[in-house]
């Protein structure tokens, strides 16, 4: 679920080399730097799955990565993390803790 609906709501080329920055020099929030170890490989890559089914089920009424959305829903994004969606797998809890789900949904949310 978090594959369609987190990424249905999310290479971030536009937002520099490091997509997890604010501005130059910035360090990375605590919520982008999760985001970086777990999503990023699926949902920031133009060709990751998570953004090739993304933009399969959108089909381009919303861009198919995460932290490129205007808006994208917290909760939504912990629902498909625990439970997982399609060919996404859930994340227990002691991979992603409470805390650091709720960082990366903030993350997602402020990110553009």
């Amino acid at each position: 679920m978090l594959a369609f609906m987190l990424w249905g709501m999310a290479c971030a080329p536009a937002r520099g080399a490091d997509a997890s920055t604010a501005s130059a020099g910035a360090l990375p929030s605590p919520g982008a730097r999760i985001y970086d170890k777990w999503c990023s490989d699926c949902h920031r890559n133009p060709a990751g799955p998570g953004t090739r089914a993304l933009e399969r089920r959108y089909r381009g009424a919303v861009p198919s990565i995460l932290e490129q959305r205007d808006t994208v829903n917290p909760e939504l994004v912990k629902l498909v993390v625990r439970r997982g969606m399609s060919f996404m797998p859930s994340f227990r809890k002691t991979e992603i803790s409470d805390a650091e789900l709720a960082m990366v949904a903030g993350y997602l949310a402020r990110s553009k």
